[in-house]
């Protein structure tokens, strides 16, 4: 069984997914690494699982793993969150001196602080923290990056600086997904031993243009007492002005028939993609 995550070794989704592994009575799983996520979610078939980022605490959710759910074959199985907290090297004894910073792309909406305070510093986006590491230890005097706290130690610099994130009590959540869509009445007969539950999905209405329809929708929801703990719009992409609503719904095991109840009530007169039903 190969479990699939952004890579390489190292990065936060490497540290989610060793920690998800650790609550799991999975035998023999191999950690199989790519550079993107579309490569995280082609990789996934068959028994094979995939990890990725959904949210971060300080810069909210992660469009590339949103954008794929929106019309992915997938069924999430699960969450773990993370504390994830950076740091920085610099091949210079002064920040000032620093002229070009590699950072994630996630990364840098959550070290803001310390990127404002290098005006003069040019910020080279990267797609992983590890990318960002060995683009700085091949780079130039002057380069600097941000990289994970816990990698701060491997690294011999001139200058490092701990804990740059704009706050201390940073996290990450990620999800965990099969192959195949998820499907209401499949995940209407699961059955969950934990007390709380978590169902996200997309619900994209049939005419976007017209006053109350989100209303609408939670209407549905407020009508069953059920929680939304995350309401975002998405643009579908097939036209202009044209959007999704990406919910999260959370709950005790009591209301698992309110649920699925309530969502086929919605498939009526919405179009209604289930991602999901899982304990938390």
């Amino acid at each position: 069984m190969k479990l699939s995550v952004l890579g390489p070794e190292g990065t936060f989704t490497d540290a989610a997914a060793k920690a998800y592994l650790k609550t799991q009575p999975y035998a023999n799983v191999t950690l199989d690494y790519h550079p993107t996520f579309d490569q995280v979610y082609q990789a996934v078939s068959g028994d094979n699982i995939g990890l990725l980022p959904l949210e971060n605490q300080l810069d909210g959710y992660v469009s590339a793993t949103l954008q794929r759910l929106q019309t992915a074959a997938v069924t999430e199985i699960g969450e773990i969150t993370i504390p994830v907290d950076f740091g920085l090297v610099a091949n210079v004894d002064n920040l000032s001196k620093i002229k070009r910073i590699y950072v994630q792309f996630k990364t840098e909406g959550q070290c803001q602080k310390l990127l404002s305070s290098l005006p003069s510093a040019q910020i080279i986006t990267t797609s992983s923290n590890m990318i960002s590491l060995e683009k700085f230890q091949v780079g130039d005097l002057g380069d600097a990056a941000i990289i994970p706290q816990s990698q701060l130690a491997e690294v011999s610099v001139a200058l490092k600086q701990n804990n740059v994130a704009d706050q201390a009590d940073n996290s990450t959540r990620f999800i965990i997904f099969k192959a195949n869509p998820a499907n209401l009445v499949e995940l209407s007969q699961t059955s969950l031993t934990a007390e709380r539950f978590k169902a996200p999905l997309f619900i994209t209405p049939a005419v976007n243009d017209q006053p109350g329809t989100l209303y609408d929708i939670l209407g549905y929801f407020a009508k069953a007492d059920l929680n939304l703990i995350t309401i975002m719009s998405l643009p579908t992409k097939s036209k202009l002005g044209v959007y999704s609503f990406y919910l999260e719904v959370s709950g005790n095991r009591n209301q698992q028939e309110a649920l699925f109840t309530t969502l086929q009530e919605l498939t009526s007169s919405y179009q209604v993609h289930p991602l999901g039903y899982y304990a938390v």
